[in-house]
């Protein structure tokens, strides 16, 4: 079973006591390394599979652009436009409404323009079903402690869970969304 490590991070933009879980990345594959790999055992050279996806991911792009939510492999992620864009009442000094928000305030000129994804659940479960968890400390990178939270550990509830991957983002890294 893959292990992946993590470590708690305090969320400070919602004050103390709030803490999130931050995976450690073990580096970053090229598009051609991923290439060559998926290719191993294959007839399919790298060359082609490099040209097929490259103009696959022109036409996501593409159709991106014109607003639609588009599949990136079968079952596995939807990339979509986002924007970005929030209002709320402004406040005198005293703490007092000085301008109520309204649905009308809400215009893309005071948003910011970004490319959402999500995962599909059957890929999000299939991943929980074959990850496990090392929680190390984020100065030393020691073990803290060996979690596997698949084999009767806390998967979800009250103070644990997470995302499926259906649909929003709520990691503060926002890795998905940007």
């Amino acid at each position: 079973m893959a292990k992946v490590k993590y470590y708690a991070k305090e969320n400070t933009k919602l004050g103390t006591h709030s803490f999130y879980a931050v995976p450690v990345p073990n580096g970053t594959l090229t598009f051609n390394e991923l290439c060559e790999e998926a290719c191993r055992n294959t007839s399919i050279e790298p060359s082609i599979m490099r040209a097929a996806v490259s103009e696959y991911m022109k036409t996501v792009q593409s159709n991106v652009l014109k607003g639609f939510r588009v599949p990136v492999g079968e079952q596995f992620i939807t990339v979509y436009p986002n924007l970005n864009v929030s209002v709320k009442d402004t406040k005198n000094q005293d703490g007092t409404v000085k301008e109520v928000a309204t649905a009308k305030m809400v215009t893309a000129n005071k948003g910011k323009s970004r490319l959402g994804a999500s995962v599909s659940i059957k890929f999000s479960q299939e991943f929980a079903s074959q990850v496990s968890w090392q929680k190390i400390d984020e100065r030393t990178g020691a073990v803290v402690e060996d979690e596997d939270i698949t084999d009767g550990g806390e998967t979800g509830g009250e103070n644990g869970g997470g995302d499926s991957g259906s649909g929003g983002n709520d990691n503060p890294s926002g890795e998905l969304e940007g």
